[in-house]
């Protein structure tokens, strides 16, 4: 496994155990590595930047980091990485791309020397993400491929279940282990062992469903539901057929629906966007273009203007974006700053994140060519796909499991082995 397909699992498998009150006490590496790349990557623009002690601590709060306990060691590890050079009143980082950013997360986590039972959850949780596997054959893997006895096998296997690190389903009274990178790239004997599985109406929706995602690159939830119906919606999103994202402000939440594969566009990898920046950069202005009220000076040019961004440019002074763009703000994606009178202005920080962005939004011939309005999204919180698919599958009646068993039955089994 390369460094940057580490590094992405690294990062997935923080964010789950910071989710768990009581993690298992052994994925510490896992958890301080990720912490790492989560901060280098809130701190590090394109270009080498400095940043104030303030802004550090705004950035790793809004990141789940605490300041007092957790962010002094993670800045010392920094260092001694060489990533960045700390001063009396903030530090100094180097410019990094997310690719880059994961492969120090993984060099980080492997200078640790972790143990077989982390090693195993990252080797494992990549198996499952290309096709499902029954627990036995996990089991048998990674006991050859760490030399670990049964019983340690066993606990490992029953820990990343635990934890999350990925999921478990029972089909034919065995486990099978898969989780939601299965359609990340592009790979159309997955998409057509899924398809072969349904009846031939839901066949019917999931094709249009997909053609209105390849033609438009993000649609809202709802417009999404009124193709496929609860139960459908609910199937594919829980095997990660299709990604569900959210954004939230003080009028409710907005989820809005992706291709996977459309995230994947430079690499063959989940790695592209690990920290789900283009997701939020695309969630965002999906809301403006398709919720978000009228009014507040916005620009009509959407494309034009993303270019620009990407090209380094600040952009405004408008009002609005004093208020938008909140979630990319905390992320470390955009930089805002004061014009006076009440107006400011925004540049990007991260250009491959407005390009990955750019690239979904103007995905299909209606999204290139459309006149789009600059969204007034005013979003204070971002739920990626995973966290999604989590809580839908949480929210699944027993008929609704044993259907998405049966998919990831015929996933497994459909001639793809």
């Amino acid at each position: 496994m390369d460094k940057k397909t580490s590094g992405a699992w690294i990062i997935h498998h923080t964010h789950k155990l910071q989710g768990v009150k009581l993690a298992a006490p052994g994925y510490e590496e896992i958890g301080f590595a990720g912490k790492c790349g989560i901060v280098l990557n809130a701190l590090a623009g394109s270009a080498e930047s400095e940043l104030t002690t303030d802004r550090i601590a705004a950035l790793a709060k809004a990141n789940g980091i605490s300041v007092r306990l957790e962010l002094p060691s993670i800045l010392v590890e920094l260092k001694r990485q060489r990533l960045i050079d700390q001063g009396d009143a903030g530090i100094a980082v180097l410019g990094l791309t997310t690719a880059q950013t994961l492969e120090h997360t993984a060099a980080i986590f492997e200078g640790a020397s972790p143990g077989p039972c982390e090693k195993a959850a990252i080797d494992l949780a990549e198996k499952v993400s290309d096709l499902p596997v029954v627990k036995g054959a996990a089991a048998e893997y990674i006991s050859d491929a760490y030399h670990l006895p049964n019983t340690e096998t066993s606990e490992i296997l029953q820990q990343c279940e635990q934890i999350g690190f990925f999921d478990a389903e029972e089909i034919s009274g065995q486990s099978v282990y898969f989780n939601g990178n299965l359609f990340r790239r592009e790979d159309m004997n997955k998409a057509n062992a899924v398809l072969g599985s349904l009846s031939s109406n839901d066949e019917r929706h999931v094709v249009e469903l997909t053609e209105r995602l390849k033609a438009s690159g993000c649609i809202a939830k709802s417009d999404a539901l009124a193709v496929l119906g609860e139960q459908l919606y609910s199937k594919m999103c829980s095997i990660g057929f299709i990604d569900e994202n959210s954004i939230g402000n003080e009028s409710g939440t907005f989820s809005f629906v992706t291709r996977p594969a459309a995230f994947s566009k430079f690499t063959n990898s989940a790695a592209d966007d690990a920290f789900d920046l283009a997701k939020a950069f695309v969630t965002s202005l999906t809301y403006g273009m398709t919720s978000s009220p009228y009014g507040r000076g916005r620009i009509r040019m959407i494309e034009a203007l993303m270019r620009k961004l990407i090209g380094g440019s600040w952009v405004g002074p408008a009002t609005a974006i004093g208020q938008d763009y909140k979630v990319l703000e905390m992320k470390g994606v955009v930089e805002v700053r004061s014009a006076g009178d009440g107006r400011f202005s925004m540049r990007l920080l991260k250009r491959e994140v407005g390009q990955l962005a750019l690239t979904v939004i103007t995905e299909g011939e209606a999204g290139g060519t459309s006149l789009l309005e600059m969204p007034g999204v005013s979003a204070t919180r971002h739920e990626g796909p995973e966290a999604n698919r989590s809580v839908i599958r949480k929210k699944q009646a027993e008929p609704l499991k044993r259907g998405v068993a049966r998919l990831l039955s015929d996933l497994r089994t459909g001639g793809l082995r």
